[in-house]
């Protein structure tokens, strides 16, 4: 007899033994003990996670000589036959290569018939998203009033691909993924009944290479115990499947961490030259901050990480050692890299290019600390961040020639409570002493209550709000007033995303909505200092033209939109 693969050998034969997919599995032995199968169902998930198995078992437990049961016999006739692809009642249709119109056709002939021994003819359509829309069409009426004693199950990768007239006329199960422990679990099992030594290490290697997937962690099962024979061992496995091995990742880390360019680029060309496809490295370094970040926020005993006791140990130890700002930022970095890395014709200079930005990415001060600093400064007053501007001498008007210099007079020399008095009549106008500045009015409390909700929102929004002049509240707008000097606080807030956020701001303050605007003082005294109507007038160049014309002068004007 051929060899049969792990993937078939340890196929499941029962609802039980399908792993991952519960819920799946206990609404499909429920409908079957109710007796409330429908007949229409669509699988839908990614590569081997259970769907066409499910499919089988579904048709095994309905046609069994013991049943309709939960549990098949596996014995009889009908489920020997279904288990081994060749009963006449249930038929598999792999619509990858039948997706014509013709072969529905056939099927819709076929449908007509009872079925020849078993309860129920089932029709499995494997890749359904491939039929034709003409044949999707010709399903229709079939799938929505099928004969007696028939079943349709359409399983998909694409679900997104079917019609919603197909999909409506079906119950829709959606397998999932299954997580690292449950495929790590599986993966024991069939070592147990093969009788093959693994350590841990390189069934988890293999476990995080299947991606969720128990049919590729079994085809890759097979393809180690080929190759290694009844004894697994972690560094062969890591080699044949291209992993990474989590020590060297630890150290690129590290190096990282140490902002040692030299040692990263020379992990670089280990990998390089150990024959590493530098891709797959992005990948398995970009999963491995991931998993940092992970141990970082939420602990090294999280569930989250599905990684084995030695990699999580090691992730534990260096976890403290990084912020989780750090570690967005180098995903961040990575997952651009990675991109990059898919269609780059020198993908050594990407990597290097990336690890690079790692190296000197925690030298870069972040946008939220700056501005926390700019608040820090703001409450100090203008004068604490005022730029000191140079002295400019002033330009004294040239003498006459024969003007004779003059000498300072004395008295100009003493302050002005030491001069003698002088006759008024004669003397000059003094220019009066500088005014000192007025107390600082109290802010708005209306104000004070939007920056205050607005600092819990977005420290950008209320740091362009920190140097505002003054505000006024009319009853259903409010205006913001800038000094010319802070125009670059108002061109931020005038953008659209900003005056969203502190009208909702305003709205919740001040109880009704209202309408923001945002202008400087300048422009306000230009729109209180209108132009007169006569100097408006005078600059019309169509009145000028015409004053000239009569030949006549400006006696009275009038602005007759004032009334």
């Amino acid at each position: 007899m051929a060899y049969q693969v792990l993937a078939r050998k340890y196929r499941p034969q029962t609802f039980d033994d399908v792993a991952g997919q519960r819920l799946i599995t206990d609404t499909l032995k429920n409908a079957i003990l109710h007796d409330r199968v429908a007949h229409g169902y669509i699988f839908s998930g990614a590569r081997g996670v259970g769907k066409t198995t499910t499919a089988r078992i579904l048709a095994k437990s309905l046609n069994c000589a013991h049943g309709p049961t939960v549990t098949p016999c596996g014995n009889c006739d009908s489920c020997r036959e279904i288990a081994a692809g060749n009963s006449v009642d249930v038929l598999e249709i792999d619509a990858a290569s039948n997706r014509g119109i013709d072969e529905i056709r056939e099927l819709r002939e076929t449908v007509r018939y009872l079925p020849a021994r078993d309860r129920y003819k089932v029709f499995i359509i494997d890749e359904a998203h491939m039929l034709t829309p003409e044949a999707f069409n010709a399903l229709l009426k079939t799938l929505e009033e099928p004969p007696p004693r028939s079943l349709f199950i359409l399983a998909t990768t694409e679900a997104h691909k079917l019609p919603t007239t197909i999909q409506s006329r079906c119950q829709h199960f959606a397998f999932r993924l299954l997580d690292y422990r449950e495929i790590y679990q599986r993966l024991q099992e069939v070592c147990q009944a093969e009788k093959v030594a693994a350590d841990e290490g390189s069934l988890a290697a293999i476990a995080q290479a299947a991606e969720g997937s128990v049919r590729d962690a079994l085809s890759l099962l097979d393809q180690m115990i080929a190759a290694c024979g009844g004894s697994l061992a972690e560094h062969r496995v890591r080699q044949l499947l291209g992993v990474v091995p989590a020590g060297l990742l630890q150290h690129v880390v590290e190096a990282i961490q140490a902002g040692d360019a030299a040692r990263v680029l020379e992990q670089v060309n280990r990998l390089a030259t150990e024959g590493y496809e530098l891709g797959h490295f992005c990948a398995e370094f970009t999963r491995y901050v991931r998993n940092l970040m992970i141990a970082r926020s939420c602990g090294a005993d999280s569930p989250l990480l599905q990684v084995p006791e030695d990699e999580r140990e090691g992730l534990a130890a260096l976890a403290p050692q990084l912020s989780e700002e750090d570690l967005a930022r180098y995903l961040n970095v990575l997952l651009r890299t990675q991109n990059e890395l898919r269609y780059s014709l020198q993908p050594r200079f990407h990597l290097e290019l990336g690890l690079m930005k790692l190296v000197h990415a925690r030298r870069l001060a972040s946008l939220e600390g700056l501005l926390s600093r700019l608040e820090e400064l703001a409450p100090r007053g203008e004068d604490s961040v005022r730029v000191q501007s140079p002295v400019v001498k002033r330009r004294e008007p040239p003498r006459p020639p024969n003007a004779t210099p003059q000498t300072p007079n004395p008295e100009s020399q003493l302050p002005n409570c030491a001069r003698p008095a002088s006759n008024p009549q004669h003397s000059s106008p003094r220019r009066e002493p500088p005014r000192p500045n007025p107390e600082p009015q109290p802010e708005d409390p209306r104000l004070v209550a939007i920056k205050s909700l607005l600092f819990s929102q977005s420290k950008f929004l209320s740091s362009c709000l920190n140097p505002v002049a003054r505000c006024e509240f009319g009853e259903d707008s409010v205006t913001v007033f800038y000094r010319p000097s802070d125009s670059w606080a108002a061109e931020l807030l005038r953008s659209r995303e900003q005056q969203d956020k502190l009208r909702a701001a305003c709205e919740q303050v001040l109880g009704h909505p209202v309408t923001i605007c945002v202008t400087l003082e300048a422009d306000a005294a230009r729109q209180v200092q209108r132009p007169s109507a006569r100097e408006r007038a005078s600059s019309d160049l169509k009145l000028d033209a015409y004053r000239k014309k009569l030949n006549c002068v400006w006696v009275d004007v009038r602005d007759l939109s004032q009334g």
